[in-house]
């Protein structure tokens, strides 16, 4: 094995992938979430940095202690980066396509309010869940639905309330405004 493979060898062996990175990981998410969203409050114009600190730091150790997580942190987190890759790759590929100087470019395409742009969120958005359904096991009892397995009546039984509250959200939900026939005139 090389030097740099014994190196990583060696950090695996220290813990660095199944404790040290997962605490940093939820550790500066929470943080930054608790900064950003300042539920404890300010101390006059700042943050109070040291509560968030407190609380990010024991979330963190929580959730470092459950190897469940963990677990899925490392089957999901390589997932959710190579569709990052995909979607910068696609950006890259398709900005070749379009003049620098040009006022259509494919930046434009991607607006905050276009309907490509809300798509691609979207199909985004499921395939990191799809992702980290599947890294906690969720995506087995599909599997085993349409295996006929054990699953299959539990899955059949939410496939089933599922439809039952579409259609009660259908029959009785909100509808279109509509104008009253007195509004009209007639």
């Amino acid at each position: 094995m090389s030097t740099l493979g014994n190196a990583i060898a060696f950090l695996q062996d220290f813990g660095l992938f199944d404790v040290i990175l997962p605490f940093l990981l939820v550790f500066t998410l929470v943080f930054a979430v608790l900064e950003k969203t300042k539920i404890f409050g300010m101390e006059g114009t700042h943050s109070r940095k040291n509560l968030n600190a407190m609380v990010a730091f024991s979330i963190a150790f929580f959730v470092t202690a459950s190897v469940n997580i963990v677990t899925a942190f490392q089957v999901a987190l390589p997932w959710v980066s190579l569709v990052l890759v995909i979607l910068v790759s696609f950006l890259l590929l398709s900005g070749v396509m379009f003049e620098e100087t040009s006022t259509k470019n494919i930046w434009s395409l991607f607006g905050a309010d276009t309907k490509l742009t809300k798509w691609l969120i979207g199909i985004v958005g499921v395939v990191v869940l799809i992702i980290f359904a599947n890294a906690f096991g969720v995506l087995d009892y599909l599997y085993g639905f349409f295996q006929g397995g054990d699953n299959s009546t539990l899955v059949t039984s939410l496939i089933f309330l599922l439809l039952l509250v579409a259609a009660m959200w259908y029959a009785i939900g909100p509808k279109g405004t509509t104008t009253p026939p007195a509004a009209r005139g007639t």
